[in-house]
């Protein structure tokens, strides 16, 4: 990963900024994407002056074709993407005590609908490199009952997304990998047996990030940070049934639907 870019869509929550310190810890330059109003600068000059790598702060509206394409056409035909981490499906904001997604403008499908867009729009330059990654943050539930109906849906469409991904590009050089964070410290406190909460088992936030971008890097296509956690990923697994949409595939062309 020395030079290159690295862009991390959602890098503004909590685990979005683990993901961003590690990479640059990995001397890997950096964009970094607030998908809703939070001001990623402050952040990224001092990620810049610490780590002594390139990092560019920006915000977009993924409700916006317009801005999504003119976006797209910029980093791709400038930048020389090595990795893409997409985080936009649920993180945790401590300055603002709320999940990422409860201060975006866009719905969950909307969101899925604009990190696919760009996902889909890097590819073509992503794939002619030598060695290059896609990463999916894709929450875990161990209980459905924990996530908005929206929200299941966009998380399905994401797991399926990603799946389909990790198919059409198995004979390439890009690398696709999905990361089943479990609770973390200052992230949503989930029940997971009847009796006992994720606090047991609840891990730091920059602890999941090094598990995820050195997995990354080793071309893991399922990472479950912690021992414990892959363990109750799968007693649990069948709580998560719903991720295995039954909707109607993408298509070859990958293009997400509506």
């Amino acid at each position: 990963m020395n030079t290159n870019y690295t862009l991390i869509l959602g890098a503004e929550g909590e685990l979005g900024k683990a993901l961003a310190r590690e990479v640059a810890k990995k001397k890997c330059n950096l964009i970094l994407v607030s998908t809703t109003s939070v001001d990623l600068q402050r952040f990224s000059i001092w990620l810049q002056l610490k780590e002594d790598v390139q990092v560019e702060a920006m915000k977009i509206d993924l409700a916006d074709g317009e801005a999504l394409q003119s976006f797209t056409e910029k980093f791709r035909d400038q930048y020389e993407i090595r990795a893409l981490i997409n985080n936009i499906t649920c993180d945790w904001s401590v300055a603002h005590g709320k999940c990422i997604s409860e201060i975006a403008q866009e719905d969950f499908l909307t969101r899925f609908r604009g990190a696919a867009l760009i996902t889909i729009g890097l590819l073509p330059r992503m794939k002619r490199l030598s060695a290059s990654y896609i990463q999916h943050i894709i929450p875990f539930p161990f209980k459905k009952e924990n996530s908005t109906a929206d929200m299941q849906h966009s998380v399905s469409k994401m797991y399926a997304f990603a799946k389909e991904l990790e198919e059409e590009l198995k004979e390439t050089g890009v690398s696709v990998s999905m990361v089943h964070p479990a609770p973390m410290k200052k992230i949503a406190d989930f029940e997971m047996f009847d009796g006992l909460t994720g606090e047991i088992n609840t891990m730091s936030t920059q602890l999941v990030a090094m598990k995820a971008v050195n997995g990354m890097l080793r071309g893991d296509r399922l990472i479950i940070p912690g021992f414990r956690n892959k363990i109750q990923y799968f007693l649990n697994r069948h709580a998560a049934s719903w991720l295995k949409s039954e909707e109607a595939s993408f298509g070859s062309s990958m293009q997400p639907s509506l």
